[in-house]
């Protein structure tokens, strides 16, 4: 047989074995997210899938599927085990979804996952209820040190997320000791705030801001070196005395061993989705605070904040 129907033969087979990048997708692609419908992240998902099947073609589809519980915990452990073949993907939110492995409650480990890329970047917030007697963040200081462990405060996330990590630093920074009641995801906190059953709480700031404008409740500071374009009136930590830095990351993942090519595929899709004219009206509409970073640069960033959320449980374990 002539060489060249050797080779032929070869790459016909192998054609059957392996189904070209262009096929992808074939079947429905399932977006997990790890929180309840009306949260931040499950907003961001929503926005996102839509744009990336029509970046992906080939007539895509992508269905976003909630699995809260845990803190995150039960849906990064389902992303973290479903088949690498690019028809699981799912939203990962550090600093949370990373604290938890630190502390070693995950069941995962970041090697369990392959980054496809960042969507968002936003600050955390501390806000009361609109009749609270704390007018601004100095006075909420002074009352918790005034009476010591007392004035709980709701987060969104679980213990070792981005807002509960605030806290912590900010019993450190100010010396006091705030105590931390823990919701698991957004809404069940607004609604906390807004019925009076916890003083105060901390969420990111696209979360809260309706409810900031609506005069719902107050806003005593954002946790980011600046202010907000969303709410300039609103001051930041920094310029009230308190150096404080926190920020959460909502971006897409897959399971470690997804083939390079469709993570390269999922990739562009979610580029090219974030520089879709008509996704940026929408995001800019619905106040999604946009920071794109590819698969290399996410999981750059995803180390950092692993080494610095190692460095803090050393010093203040939050379990």
């Amino acid at each position: 047989m002539k060489r060249s129907n050797i080779l032929f033969g070869l790459a016909l087979a192998m054609s059957f074995g392996q189904p070209a990048l262009a096929e992808f997708p074939e079947k429905p692609i399932e977006m997990i997210v790890a929180f309840a419908p009306g949260g931040g992240t499950d907003v961001a998902a929503r926005s996102i899938a839509m744009f990336m099947e029509k970046h992906l073609g080939n007539g895509a589809s992508i269905a976003v599927i909630n699995k809260p519980g845990a803190g995150g915990e039960i849906g990064w452990t389902a992303l973290s085990t479903a088949e690498p073949d690019g028809y699981t993907i799912g939203m990962i939110n550090p600093p949370s979804f990373v604290a938890l492995a630190v502390e070693g409650k995950a069941k995962y480990t970041m090697d369990d996952f392959q980054p496809i890329g960042n969507i968002v970047l936003d600050p955390g917030i501390l806000v009361v209820g609109k009749d609270s007697p704390y007018e601004s963040l100095g006075a909420l200081v002074e009352a918790s040190k005034a009476a010591p462990g007392a004035i709980v405060v709701g987060t969104s996330g679980a213990a070792g997320s981005s807002e509960h990590i605030g806290i912590l630093n900010l019993n450190r920074a100010a010396g006091t000791s705030f105590t931390p009641a823990f919701f698991g995801s957004t809404a069940p906190v607004r609604q906390a705030l807004l019925g009076g059953h916890v003083p105060v709480a901390t969420m990111n700031l696209s979360e809260a801001l309706p409810l900031v404008r609506s005069g719902d409740i107050r806003l005593l500071g954002v946790m980011s070196t600046e202010r907000s374009p969303y709410l300039p009136d609103a001051p930041t930590f920094k310029e009230q005395g308190y150096d404080l830095i926190v920020t959460a990351s909502r971006g897409l993942a897959a399971p470690a061993g997804t083939p390079p090519e469709v993570v390269e595929k999922l990739q562009a899709a979610l580029k090219a989705a974030m520089e879709d004219p008509e996704y940026l009206k929408a995001a800019e509409e619905a106040e999604i605070p946009l920071a794109y970073l590819d698969a290399p640069a996410y999981r750059t960033l995803i180390d950092q904040i692993t080494g610095e959320l190692a460095e803090t449980w050393k010093v203040t374990p939050w379990r």
